[in-house]
């Protein structure tokens, strides 16, 4: 289980108390599977198209 990270700030200026939580990186950065496969499928034929048309044309 993630754990959560909080740091609390004081205001001198006006003896206010801020509280920040902070996400870990790497929970805030997942990709969904099904994208990711989808996307996959997708960029190979993309590649090689690409591939191709350079190879013909230059």
């Amino acid at each position: 289980m993630p754990e959560n990270k909080k740091i609390k700030i004081k205001d001198e200026t006006d003896k206010t108390l801020y509280e920040v939580k902070l996400d870990t990186p790497s929970e805030s950065k997942k990709m969904n599977p099904v994208l990711k496969a989808f996307l996959l499928i997708l960029a190979i034929p993309a590649g090689f198209a690409i591939g191709y048309l350079l190879f013909k044309y230059l």
